[in-house]
């Protein structure tokens, strides 16, 4: 009895086994005649409204038009530049215009008489600095004055004159030496504010570069997944025939198909980090409209060459930024120097003068009377002004010089930056492209490989696995040909950013 119930339940489980296979196969076989959805096409539905075809050069050009954060870094030298006139305005020409009334009835100790004195005064002067330390006044005076004392000979009477001041430094500020130095020292600070927005600039356009160079390379990667996908497709047909003709297994049929799904998801993936980096590039080109696609006009193949450190130095020393820039703080510290060892002399000021004057009782004829009388005044005098322990210019003298000591050092240190940078720029740009030779050579033996070996599948003489297997191997040589190749680009523009030269020098002589 226990062994005819057994009987039953191990036929029971025999037939549910049976049946549960041929559910499979008529699934399976019904799946054989419909092709997976080719994912594909999908790679050539993509809006055509709008396609934006760019090459390194026109986005480089199309970069420096409409990049916002190479807009904002050119502010800062133009506004640098508006310190130029600043510093020269202390050489701007200055008019003074007075004029006031003043009527007088306080009474006098020297007179019991009610007294009464009116003066209406207009005076003009200009004054100006002089780039050589100098200081020219010239200055008019007009004065009605009116009297009901008795001791005034003439009420009312005009009084006029005119003055020319000349002030000249002799000691502190030597002949203008402060005054010139500080516009000197301003221009150079606007000059290095240009280097200052030039790197901003070109960090700017490297991402850019970069980003272009970065869609060039998602758009290989998408071409090889493409093409992968179609070998799987086609290794899914041919086992499709097979497995119709009995001559493939299931287990066949669900690693072929299972290597097609994920061909599928790699193109999917691809695709993604194609439109990533598309719209990322759409953004650094301040372009809003995602729609946009992108037509990239170039390559990553390209002659690889051998970089030469010697040539690259040389330039990197005629270009570099930082180098140009801390030899102009030297410059500048060492008309500051001057300047300082100048502080340290005495306030000396020549001062001379000479004034006429007129006076009637009518306006006209007092002016009149300047010319023609010998009724003037001369002065020339000298003045001191020194400060006996002098410690705050003593002081700034000591800071300037050890600061340029520092800059002295400082300097060397870029040269040692520099001769590193290139050096080690250099070797990666030459090691890249020795490895994209060989990744080159391994792409073209993983494709023979893959072809010898389908013709040995299709002599039946192969199975699936060795053949997605191989199909693998040449897609990860691919791959890393592609991001070597890549990678040997970027080190390029790597390269031309460590030397300064990946702007125009025409774009750069606007700024």
């Amino acid at each position: 009895m226990h062994y005819s119930k057994s009987l039953i339940l191990y036929k029971s489980l025999i037939l549910s086994i049976a049946a549960f296979i041929i559910i499979i196969k008529n699934t399976t076989a019904l799946s054989l005649n419909k092709l997976p959805e080719d994912t594909i096409s999908k790679t050539q539905n993509i809006e055509q409204s709008r396609v934006l075809p760019l090459s390194i050069n026109s986005i480089t050009a199309l970069a420096l038009k409409n990049s916002l954060d190479i807009q904002i870094a050119k502010y800062d030298t133009y506004m640098s530049k508006t310190d130029l006139k600043e510093s020269e305005s202390i050489f701007d020409t200055f008019l003074t215009l007075e004029a006031n009334y003043r009527d007088n009835k306080q009474r006098l100790s020297s007179t019991t008489d009610d007294s009464r004195k009116r003066n209406k005064i207009f005076s003009m002067s200009l004054e100006k600095d002089l780039p050589t330390g100098s200081t020219i006044a010239l200055e008019a005076n007009d004065t009605r004055t009116s009297s009901n004392l008795s001791t005034v000979a003439m009420s009312p009477n005009y009084e006029t004159s005119t003055a020319i001041t000349l002030t000249q430094s002799i000691g502190k500020n030597f002949f203008g030496l402060k005054d010139r130095g500080d516009i000197q020292i301003t221009k150079i600070k606007i000059e290095n504010t240009k280097y200052s927005s030039l790197d901003s600039i070109e960090n700017a356009l490297y991402n850019i570069q970069a980003g272009y160079w970065s869609l060039v390379l998602k758009d290989k990667i998408l071409e090889i997944r493409v093409a992968m996908l179609r070998k799987a497709e086609e290794l899914y047909r041919r086992y499709q025939d097979k497995y119709s003709r009995g001559l493939a297994e299931e287990v066949d049929i669900f690693a072929v198909k299972a290597n097609l799904k994920n061909r599928e998801n790699e193109l999917l993936i691809a695709r993604l980090d194609r439109e990533l980096a598309k719209n990322n590039l759409l953004f650094l080109l301040n372009e809003d409209d995602c729609s946009i696609n992108i037509e990239t006009l170039d390559n990553l193949k390209i002659k690889l060459i051998n970089k030469e450190i010697g040539t690259e130095l040389k330039e990197a020393i005629e270009n570099r930024r930082d180098y140009k820039t801390i030899m102009n703080n030297i410059e500048s510290k060492n008309i500051d120097i001057k300047i300082k060892k100048n502080s340290l002399w005495p306030e000396i000021d020549l001062e001379a003068s000479f004034t006429k004057n007129g006076i009637k009782s009518n306006e006209n004829n007092a002016w009149s009377d300047i010319t023609r009388e010998n009724n003037s005044e001369t002065y020339v005098g000298i003045n001191f002004n020194i400060p006996l322990e002098n410690r705050e210019a003593r002081s700034e003298l000591k800071k300037a010089q050890l600061y340029k000591e520092q800059l002295l050092l400082s300097f060397k240190r870029v040269e040692r930056l520099i001769l590193k940078e290139v050096h080690n720029r250099v070797r990666s740009v030459n090691s890249l492209k020795n490895q994209a030779e060989l990744y080159n050579s391994i792409v073209e033996l993983q494709q023979n490989k893959l072809h010898e070996e389908t013709k040995r599948f299709n002599y039946g003489r192969s199975d699936s696995d060795t053949v997605i297997r191989y199909e693998e191997d040449l897609l990860n040589a691919e791959l890393k040909l592609a991001i070597t190749l890549y990678d040997y680009r970027i080190s390029l523009v790597d390269l031309a950013i460590t030397k300064n030269n990946l702007l125009d020098e025409d774009w750069i002589s606007q700024l």
